[in-house]
């Protein structure tokens, strides 16, 4: 008997450090130290140019990276300008205002959109053809400035931005609660938060190349990074040594150290 196994191939998008895929936790989580640099890993498994849209901390870039058919890209740095990608963490008071601005911090989301391939557009959606004039490229694939029409399937994007714009404005009126009297602060716990910003300059060099693409996206990857502080501790992580001689415990059934004897 023999079995055949049809796979369809998809663009895929991982964060990675050092080229390193970073674990993922629940929720699609990554966990970070203050200060990371970090790449967006790019993968066009498929016969044709594909076209990535990048989203950080809710915002879309205003440029796209095109990734030519079998090509893998590690973008290090952001479109517009010459910087590096940085997880930067920092406190806020942990209230419901604050809860809300920092919904997108650290939100790394990527949309592939099918190139057009012979007057025709690849999958399922509207039969609009957008152009994307003035591309950039990196090495084989591209990246560049996009003009491009969202349809109702697509509003994902203007949504996380309205949510950054008015989250902004609460993270910087948040700092100050008082009493009646002055200048008395309430006690309020801070909770560590992180985005993603600029962490110096990268030595990527960019080109220019322009391509036609579908307007709607066929495959959407949404990760968030966060600080380490929230990662929830699994008791299976957690390592025991012997106090006496330090070495560690490997098993919980152990009553006594094995290299030194000491009580457990």
């Amino acid at each position: 008997m023999y079995t055949t196994n049809l796979t369809t191939l998809r663009p895929e998008a991982y964060i990675t450090v050092k080229k390193n895929r970073l674990k993922l936790y629940e929720e699609k989580n990554h966990y970070l130290k203050d200060k990371s640099k970090f790449e967006i890993e790019l993968f066009n498994p498929t016969s044709q140019k594909v076209l990535a849209k990048i989203s950080l901390n809710g915002k879309q870039m205003a440029t796209g990276i095109i990734i030519a058919a079998g090509e893998r890209v590690y973008l290090e740095r952001f479109l517009e300008s010459p910087e590096k990608f940085q997880f930067n963490i920092f406190e806020v008071d942990d209230v419901k205002e604050t809860k809300k601005a920092r919904v997108t911090n650290g939100v790394v989301s990527i949309s592939f959109y099918r190139e057009q391939f012979n007057g025709l557009l690849f999958g399922n959606g509207t039969s609009t053809v957008t152009t994307y004039p003035s591309t950039l490229t990196l090495g084989t694939p591209y990246i560049g400035n996009v003009t491009y029409t969202t349809n109702n399937g697509q509003g994902i994007c203007s949504t996380a931005t309205s949510n950054v714009s008015s989250g902004n404005a609460l993270f910087n009126n948040a700092g100050v609660s008082t009493f009646a009297g002055p200048n008395i602060k309430t006690a309020i716990d801070t909770v560590e938060t992180g985005r993603v910003a600029e962490g110096g300059k990268s030595k990527q060099k960019l080109q220019k190349a322009a391509g036609k693409f579908n307007d709607y996206t066929t495959e959407t990857f949404v990760y968030q990074l966060l600080p380490e502080s929230l990662k929830v501790v699994n008791i299976g992580d957690i390592r025991a040594y012997c106090g006496e001689c330090g070495v560690r415990i490997r098993k919980s059934s152990w009553k006594y150290c094995p290299t030194c004897g000491n009580t457990l």
